[in-house]
């Protein structure tokens, strides 16, 4: 598989982990890190086409791993989705170069479309309701 379908999701929690990698996995190739120190060492060993990141991590947090990113490969900030529960208002001053940010809980069809537009499918549109047509009573 192509460097342009994997991404690596970093997050300290198991079940996020879990439920974004499955959710991907049919898709994406997805790889994963439980802290920011595993996220730059597969950042540096492998190609991503998107990296969603959470921000609270122990040993090196979201943001050192996007301070490692702006010193080392800016060109990947574009490629990055920030996924925390800090919320929106916290994006400014936290991780100012990134323009994709979720805030927890957040709404796995509204994730999957950010992974597509950020690996480069292009914007993704939502379809529009349809009209029940069942048959009234």
């Amino acid at each position: 598989m192509s460097f342009d379908r994997k991404v690596l999701v970093v997050d300290d929690d198991i079940a996020i982990r879990v439920l974004i990698a499955r959710l991907l996995s049919r898709t994406f190739e997805v790889d994963s890190a439980r802290d920011g120190a595993e996220a730059i060492e597969k950042i540096r060993e492998n190609e991503y086409a998107v990296i969603i990141l959470d921000l609270m991590m122990p040993r090196i947090d979201g943001v050192g791993v996007v301070n490692y990113l702006r010193d080392h490969y800016p060109e990947k900030l574009k490629r990055v989705i920030v996924v925390t529960a800090f919320g929106s208002a916290a994006q400014p001053r936290v991780a100012p170069d990134i323009e994709r940010f979720l805030v927890k809980p957040f709404d796995v069809g509204e994730l999957l479309r950010e992974v597509i537009e950020c690996g480069g499918g292009g914007p993704v549109e939502t379809p529009a309701p349809t009209a029940d047509k069942s048959p009234e009573a």
